[in-house]
Order: structure tokens, then C-alpha cells, then sequence
């Protein structure tokens, strides 16, 4: 019964609206590219390139791209990258499918290794992980029995109004991590909604949950709390059904722990010594108890209004709080209360993950990710996107009394343009954009203006028909395959005759 409300709640339709919706968000988000901004992705890309062409894990010749920040040293004096090699791993795949493709357009205003066509291909990574990160969200809304209209709005509200839209655009790992976040997040509730499923599924699961702790070693927290989601929602207890269940999980999970542990052994001579541990400038972050030790309540502050953390900013380190920088987020706070009424189980699993995340996050010495915008929490924001789904359907639902749907309308709108307008100035004041704030000065009196304000965040747009034409090439065999298999299926003999 469950699968059959679920085929009927998505339809032809949605198969469009989510093309759209990707095609759209991947047009923005490569459109802001500019490549290598800093050293967190230039670690990450010194990683992928070490990996391809030295086929070794030290940084080696590549070392430079981290600017001297963002390295770990072992005792043996060998420079590695101190990310987690989720991002590089996956990175190396589209690395390698940019030496089979056309070069672009033009290169990428990158701040290292700009004359590389491939770079162009390798920023496909954190486009495709954030814009698959909304499509798999609106999946999830139907899902959930939100009205198309609903889900389209809190996906673009998301996609554009928060800092998903700036981290879809560089090689950081939030990109990533968002895409396996809310993938996991899907596939738990399906299989709960379903009361069991196919063992591949929980096997994808677990493989998903366990490469999320590859790309961010702070997704182990995750893990726990869909594990224990899952359990609790097994009752009662089948052990003839479970036993494989999991087992086929933690299968899935295996293959990341396997690799993360080779990788810790290789360079840092043991498997529980993660990269952080041997951190060059950041001595403290191979302690869990001297990373997140600052003032909770200062922290709670600084990640949703604004305040200061730790770290070496030529004085404190300012962060503009979540609700300054994305005010449509807002639009949760009435949300968890319709969330709450409709979908019980799943709003308490999405409000015991954020929650999680943001007082952890909120004790980390440097919570403003040296970006003033409270990065760390980037992979759970899809997760105020359902509260903000439900308060949107309840505004849409307001027939009966046109006033204060128009005025609500308004408003949410309202707090909508005003995230995206934060995110485009954000995005233009960041590593390696040089927004000109000056040129506000003269919008009105010089047009002219606006364009080049969109040139100096839109630095990539003239790569766009690359973009585009992957993505529809990609549409077509998708289609005609699956054209094709139904074409089979209606051929194939009935087994009565």
C-alpha cells in the first residue's frame, strides 16, 4: 500500500519538475564557479591531483595549492592534505573524465593551476552534489505528501537563499556531505515508511552513511542517530529480518572504513590518527576536547545572529549568523509545528539532526569556518527546508481568506529576495571575488552597473553551454533508455499464452 501512495504522489510531472529544478540550480551554481578559491579547496584539489597523477597521498609538487594552511605534516616532515579525502576521492572521477571531454570556453579566474582545463570539470563536483542536494529534496517532500508548489518553493528558497548556493560553487566538502546527508535522510525514512525494504537498499544506506563520514569526519554523529532511528522504528522486533538488514548496513559502511583506515595507516602510521591530528596550524584539532570547547551559549549566538570565535583573523572572527545571512529560514519556526502535526517520526528525526549539529557546532572553537557564515552546518540545512515546505503549503492553503494569504505571500517572498540579495553579496566579498560594493552607488544612474556587478559574481557564465550540454546529453540517454526498457517490457510474451 505504502509504495502505491508513493507512485501516486510522484508522477511525470515531478520526473520534470526535479530535471528543471537541477537543471536551473547546476546553471547558477556553475555559473558563480571561479575554481580554486583558498586553501581548504586548494587542499582538497593538491589531493585529487596527487592522487592522479603520483598515485600517492603525499602532496608532493601539488603542496603549494593549500598555501602552506591547510596541510598536515607527519613526524617524517611529509606534507598531506589535512581534509578528509571523501572530496578528493570523488574529485578524482571528474578529474579524470576532464582529459575525454572538450576543454572549456575559457579557463576558470582560478587561484592556482588556472591554465588546467580540467579544473573546469572538477568544480562539477560540488554543482551536481548541490543541485542533486535539491532534487533529492524535493523527492523527499513528496514523499512527505507536499504539494508540488510548496516543495518547489522551499527547494529554491534553499538552493538560493542560503549558503548551499555559495558551497555548490567551490570544492569544499559541504557540498558533498550535503548530498549524502539528505540522501541517507531519504532512504531512512523510506525504509521506515516501508516497515523494511530490499537489503541493497539499507546496503546503499550504509555505504552513503559510512562515505558522509569520509567527506566530513563529524557525520560519525549521523551515523548513531539514523542507526538509532532505525532500530527504534523496528518494533517489533523481527530478528530474521533485521540481522541481514543490518548486516547488509554496516556491509555498506564497511567499504569507506576500510579506505579511511588504509589512508590514516599509509600517512599517518596508525588508522585512528585522522589528518587533523598532525594539522600544521591548527595544533588543537586533533582533540575533540580542544575543538569544542568554546562557550556554548556564545557559540548558539554566533551561528544564528552574529558574534565572534577563536581562531587568527587580524582580531576576533566574525560570523554573520544564519538567520542574518538566509532571514527566510525564518519561515521554519512556524513550520516544525505543521511538521510535527503531519509527519511525527520524521520531523523529530530532522529536528534531533539539526539540533544535534547546531549545539555541537556551536561549541567548535572556530564555528565561523574562517568565512564568517557558519559553514559547518551547510550540509543540514536541507533539513530547515521541510519545516519551511509545510509553513509554504499552509500560506498556499489560505483560499478562504485572500488577505492574509497575500499578505503571507508577500512577506515570505519578501524574506526570500532579501536571503538571495545577502547571499549574492556574500558570495562577491568571498575568497577570490572581487565584488565592487561602489558600483551600488550608481545602479540607478548607470544601469550599466548591475551587469558588471553580475560579471563579478557570475564569473564562469561563459562555460554555461558546457554545462548544459552534459546535462541535456545526459537527459536524453536517460530518457531513451528508459524508453527503450519500457518498449521491452511490453513486448515480452505474456507467461499465460
Amino acid at each position: 500500500m505504502i509504495g502505491e501512495r508513493e507512485a501516486q504522489l510522484w508522477g511525470r510531472t515531478d520526473w520534470l519538475v526535479a530535471f528543471l529544478l537541477f537543471f536551473v540550480l547546476s546553471t547558477v551554481y556553475y555559473a558563480t564557479a571561479s575554481g580554486i578559491t583558498s586553501s581548504n579547496d586548494g587542499s582538497h584539489y593538491a589531493l585529487i591531483r596527487t592522487m592522479v597523477e603520483n598515485r600517492t597521498f603525499a602532496l608532493a609538487q601539488f603542496d603549494d595549492y593549500a598555501e602552506g594552511n591547510d596541510i598536515a605534516v607527519s613526524e617524517d616532515g611529509v606534507l598531506y592534505s589535512d581534509r578528509p579525502p571523501g572530496t578528493a576521492l570523488a574529485g578524482t572521477l571528474f578529474y579524470l573524465a576532464g582529459g575525454l571531454l572538450p576543454e572549456p570556453l575559457q579557463s576558470l579566474p582560478s587561484r592556482h593551476d588556472q591554465e588546467n582545463a580540467r579544473l573546469a570539470y572538477v568544480i562539477l563536483l560540488p554543482v551536481f552534489a548541490g543541485a542533486g542536494t535539491a532534487v533529492v529534496l524535493y523527492g523527499l517532500m513528496r514523499l512527505l505528501a507536499l504539494s508540488r508548489a510548496a516543495a518547489v518553493t522551499a527547494v529554491l528558497m534553499f538552493g538560493l537563499g542560503t549558503v548551499h548556493w555559495k558551497y555548490s560553487s567551490v570544492l569544499f566538502s559541504h557540498a558533498l556531505s550535503s548530498f549524502l546527508v539528505i540522501t541517507a535522510f531519504f532512504l531512512a525514512v523510506r525504509l521506515v515508511r516501508q516497515r523494511g525494504g530490499r537489503l541493497l537498499t539499507f546496503g546503499l544506506l550504509g555505504l552513503l552513511l559510512g562515505y558522509s563520514v569520509l567527506t566530513e569526519y563529524s557525520n560519525a554523529l549521523l551515523v548513531l542517530i539514523v542507526l538509532l532511528y532505525l532500530l527504534l522504528n523496528s518494533r517489533p522486533l523481527d530478528w530474521r529480518s533485521l540481522v541481514p538488514s543490518f548486516a547488509f548496513l554496516i556491509l555498506g559502511g564497511l567499504l569507506s572504513a576500510l579506505f579511511l583506515a588504509f589512508y590514516n595507516k599509509s600517512n599517518f602510521g596508525s588508522i585512528w590518527t585522522l589528518s587533523y591530528h598532525y594539522a600544521i596550524n591548527y595544533p588543537w584539532a586533533g582533540s575533540f576536547t580542544t575543538t569544542f570547547n568554546f562557550p556554548l551559549a556564545d557559540g548558539l549566538k554566533g551561528l544564528l545572529v552574529g558574534g565572534t570565535g577563536d581562531g587568527w583573523c587580524d582580531g576576533p572572527c566574525p560570523n554573520q549568523g544564519l538567520l542574518l545571512l538566509s532571514p527566510v529560514l525564518l519561515l521554519a519556526l512556524p513550520g516544525w509545528y505543521f511538521f510535527y502535526h503531519e509527519q511525527r517520526r520524521v520531523c523529530l528525526l530532522a529536528a534531533v539532526i539539526f539540533l544535534a549539529y547546531l549545539l555541537l557546532f556551536a561549541r567548535h572553537r572556530t564555528f565561523h569556518g574562517f568565512t564568517a557564515d557558519g559553514r559547518y552546518l551547510t550540509p543540514f540545512l536541507s533539513l530547515l527546508a521541510l519545516p519551511v515546505a509545510y509553513t509554504m503549503q499552509w500560506i498556499y492553503a489560505q483560499r478562504a481568506r485572500p488577505w492574509l494569504r497575500a499578505a503571507l505571500m508577500v512577506t515570505a517572498f519578501a524574506l526570500f529576495l532579501l536571503s538571495m540579495r545577502n547571499m549574492f553579496l556574500h558570495i562577491g566579498r568571498s575568497y577570490n571575488y572581487h565584488l565592487d560594493l561602489s558600483l551600488l552607488d550608481g545602479l540607478f544612474s548607470a544601469p550599466g552597473a548591475l551587469f558588471i556587478m553580475f560579471g563579478q559574481v557570475f564569473r564562469n557564465a561563459i562555460n554555461l553551454p558546457l554545462l548544459w550540454l552534459f546535462e541535456i546529453g545526459a537527459a536524453l540517454l536517460i530518457v531513451g533508455a528508459a524508453f527503450v526498457i519500457h518498449k521491452a517490457a511490453n513486448l515480452r510474451p505474456d507467461s499465460s499464452d
